[in-house]
């Protein structure tokens, strides 16, 4: 996850609390993954504006380690590009912790990705994390705590 706010991501978010009277005074601006590990962010984020993708997981110590501040439920997210331009804004609804063992089919299903199947999560999302616990000298087990979010789309980005 990387970003931060810009004029371009102010205007954005000013124009969402008006059309759809938010009343949060704060947002968090980060993209959907690092680019540093992979070059799909982009197309998990258009994913993420057609409705299919509406969950995500980090690791736990992703958050520690990069110091981003962990969302709660009723934060909104405005996920950006991998250009770090706005992409779409979403409304966290749940926000769970679990042991990446303990991830099961129906929040795959939610995150969207690939088939939506459990087996195809796991994958990824290992692969992944086993690369950004590489950069830091960490090992990867099943037992690696992540947060899993989950989210609805209130407004996206047109140019």
């Amino acid at each position: 996850m990387i970003g931060e706010k810009t004029a371009e991501t102010e205007a954005f978010w000013k124009k969402a609390c008006e059309i759809h009277g938010l009343t949060g005074s704060d947002y968090h601006c980060l993209t959907f993954g690092n680019p540093k590990y992979q070059d799909y962010s982009d197309h998990i984020t258009e994913l993420a504006i057609k409705r299919v993708k509406r969950a995500t997981a980090h690791m736990v110590m992703d958050f520690e380690i990069n110091n981003v501040t962990r969302r709660k439920q009723g934060d909104y997210w405005m996920i950006l590009w991998e250009d770090l331009s706005p992409a779409v804004i979403v409304e966290l609804i749940k926000v769970e912790e679990r042991d990446f063992k303990d991830v099961d089919a129906e929040f795959a299903a939610r995150e969207g990705e690939g088939d939506g199947s459990l087996e195809f999560w796991k994958q990824c999302h290992e692969e992944y994390f086993k690369l950004q616990l590489s950069d830091w000298g960490r090992e990867w087990s099943e037992d690696i705590r992540v947060v899993l979010e989950s989210f609805e789309v209130v407004m996206k980005h047109e140019v």
